[in-house]
């Protein structure tokens, strides 16, 4: 009995120690594996100051792999708190500003504040929204004047004995840390100032030396292989704003970059990295002992998009090539315009080009390009081929020719006369650019007869015909991952939601592309893909993402989304395909007739205030598509030109 209750005995206790090891185990898990940063951290906090470390933000690539916005080596002065002596912050940052101004070299002014040319503070007039947030963190009136806040602002920076000078100076640093409460921190870093050339970096290396908690620091900075043809695809990048610092709270540093624009902006959470941490050891008086990076930064994945490089310039080129011809021609008012080029196989976007454009070097370094830029009057910062909105024209004719098939209202041989003038209806006639007499739809889509089209929107209603565009990409947002426009459609639901009035014969515009009905040219390009092949896919400009080194590829887009499908029946799309394919042979684009390949067309000219805008869609080669096209030009009047870009894009891809 003895011997039995010696052996529970023991094995009691070996359970409690077994226990006792179990648990040590898992907390030495806990400590240097699972929370070893957390732990890390802590080890050093009673003695330490914890800075951030930035990440390198990823690439940019198009789908062949060459950078379209990649990194370089750039410099920064840097305000680091760590490295200062402490209470002598603000005097540090008026001195070395003071020293910039000397130099030639601009500081960063987080505040909506500048000085004119009178020497006067004045509120910057284009930052509006940043002014009232201004005033209102720090209780001012919307009358109070731009000195009147600055004295306030001063109160809270703790530089109200400066000069007035030096207070926007040190207000201007330190303003966008201390709406994020890291005025009182002991640590931090603020970038005053970047773009040097090799003799002010020189200086200034020399100059930081006896100013402490400044120093030059290496940063990456983007560099572009062609900054101007794909700069709305690319977008620009930028310091946060007000809004931004209070959106992203603590998911970036105070002087973190954000995409603004574009991919850069699409794309930032995939780019940007994450930043790391390293502790500054410090002495009782502030001297610091050592450093020790707790945790390593991690920089950004790349981005390949679906773009091609080649195609991109070439589109570019040839827009900016034939809105200058129409303009020598007597358009006088063309001066913008966009094309998108889609691979109809998965409705990748190969082109985005919108003209006309902004350079990227340019924006990111040049502060008063900004400027230049919203004063222009053609809106050169507007994507036009994913936001611009136009009336189609007769590019519109195939949607009306699918709805009308499947809906039965017409025979495929039936034929419609036109004598020159669609009167059915007594208050409003539509006129035709000739007398096409009896027409079929193939000979009334070649020779865009308007009557024969018009009398199929009588008969189709507005309702289905808006319906049937819809199915087939008009006036639906594409999905493309940029923002983009969704266009409006002519129809009696459109029309009574925007508080206008519905008339019947207002189908028999939106059938020819007129009345309220705008597009915008992605949409276009969709469009023509979707006749092309009969169903309509989710489109895309994101190929793939991989780790920074390139070595593992995190994403890969390769099933694209069905989003319509069996659109029109393969009976009807046939005769709608052969229809536009007569436009190219004996039609309104028979300057297409002795092509090297066939293919299928559509031309357009919308009426405008102004000169009519010119379009133009195409898909090729016929029998086995790979492409479809299409070009807005804004005021073009002549369609010759709209056909001439389409061209050169055909050229370059098949290499004629």
């Amino acid at each position: 009995m003895k011997k039995i209750y010696d052996e529970r005995r023991f094995v009691g206790i070996l359970f409690v120690i077994g226990t006792i090891f179990v648990l040590f185990i898992v907390r030495l898990v806990d400590w240097q594996i699972l929370n070893s940063d957390y732990y890390k951290i802590r080890a050093v906090v009673n003695n330490a100051c914890i800075v951030k470390t930035d990440a390198i933000r990823g690439e940019i690539l198009d789908s062949e792999g060459i950078g379209l916005a990649v990194n370089k080596t750039g410099y920064s002065l840097v305000f680091n708190k760590v490295f200062s002596h402490r209470g002598k912050e603000n005097e540090t940052i008026a001195k070395t500003t003071n020293f910039l101004e000397r130099l030639g070299i601009n500081w960063k002014n987080s505040l909506p504040i500048y000085i004119s040319e009178e020497g006067e503070l004045v509120f910057h007039p284009e930052k509006e929204n940043q002014i009232k947030t201004l005033k209102k963190i720090i209780k001012a009136s919307e009358e109070e004047t731009v000195y009147e806040c600055l004295e306030k602002l001063s109160k809270e920076i703790k530089c109200e004995k400066f000069s007035m000078n030096d207070k926007f100076r040190i207000c201007g640093i330190f303003y966008d840390s201390w709406r994020r409460g890291e005025m009182n921190s002991k640590s931090g870093s603020v970038i005053i100032a970047e773009n040097f050339n090799p003799k002010q970096m020189s200086i200034l290396s020399e100059c930081s030396l006896r100013l402490p908690g400044i120093k030059i620091q290496t940063i990456p900075k983007r560099d572009y292989s062609d900054s101007i043809s794909a700069s709305h695809v690319i977008g620009y990048i930028g310091m946060m704003s007000s809004e931004e610092l209070e959106k992203y709270k603590g998911d970036y540093s105070i002087d973190g970059i954000i995409g603004k624009t574009g991919a850069e902006y699409a794309f930032d959470d995939k780019l940007r990295g994450y930043g790391g941490k390293a502790a500054i050891q410090l002495e009782k008086d502030g001297s610091i002992l050592g450093s020790n990076e707790i945790i390593t930064a991690r920089p950004g994945n790349n981005v390949f998009l679906t773009i091609s490089s080649k195609l991109q310039k070439c589109a570019f080129e040839s827009l900016e090539k034939n809105i200058r011809n129409a303009k020598k021609k007597g358009a006088a008012k063309c001066e913008s315009g966009a094309v998108v080029v889609l691979d109809v196989r998965d409705f990748s976007i190969l082109a985005a080009v919108t003209y006309p454009s902004y350079n990227l070097s340019r924006y990111n370094s040049d502060k008063n390009y900004y400027s230049e830029l919203v004063s222009d009057s053609s809106i050169p910062l507007f994507n036009r081929a994913f936001m611009g909105q136009y009336a189609p024209g007769s590019v519109f004719k195939p949607a009306t020719a699918c709805a009308a098939l499947q809906k039965g209202v017409i025979n495929p041989d039936e034929k419609i006369n036109c004598g020159g003038v669609f009167n059915y209806y007594r208050k409003y006639k539509l006129h035709c650019m000739g007398k096409h007499g009896d027409s079929d739809l193939v000979r009334a889509m070649s020779k865009s007869c308007n009557v024969f089209f018009a009398e199929l929107g009588r008969r189709i209603g507005g309702t289905d015909l808006a319906k049937f565009a819809r199915k087939l990409g008009l006036g639906v947002k594409t999905g493309v991952e940029l923002p983009e426009s969704s266009g409006v459609l002519a129809c009696p639901e459109y029309s009574e939601s925007s508080g206008g009035v519905w008339y019947d014969s207002m189908a028999s515009q939106a059938a020819i592309g007129q009345a309220d009905t705008s597009v915008t040219p992605i949409q276009l390009a969709v469009y023509t893909a979707a006749i092309a092949t009969g169903q309509r896919l989710k489109t895309h400009v994101l190929k793939k993402i991989t780790d920074y080194e390139q070595t593992e590829t995190i994403y890969e887009n390769k099933n694209p989304t069905i989003i319509e499908k069996d659109i029109i029946s393969e009976e009807n799309l046939e005769l709608v395909r052969r229809s536009i394919r007569e436009v190219a042979i004996s039609g309104t684009a028979s300057d297409f007739k002795n092509f090297p390949i066939a293919i299928g067309a559509k031309t357009g000219t919308a009426q405008n205030k102004y000169d009519d805008h010119t379009t133009f869609a195409c898909y090729a080669p016929f029998d086995k598509p790979e492409i479809a096209i299409a070009v807005v030009i804004a005021n073009g009047k002549y369609g010759t030109n709209s056909k001439n870009v389409a061209r050169d894009i055909m050229n370059s891809y098949f290499g004629f």
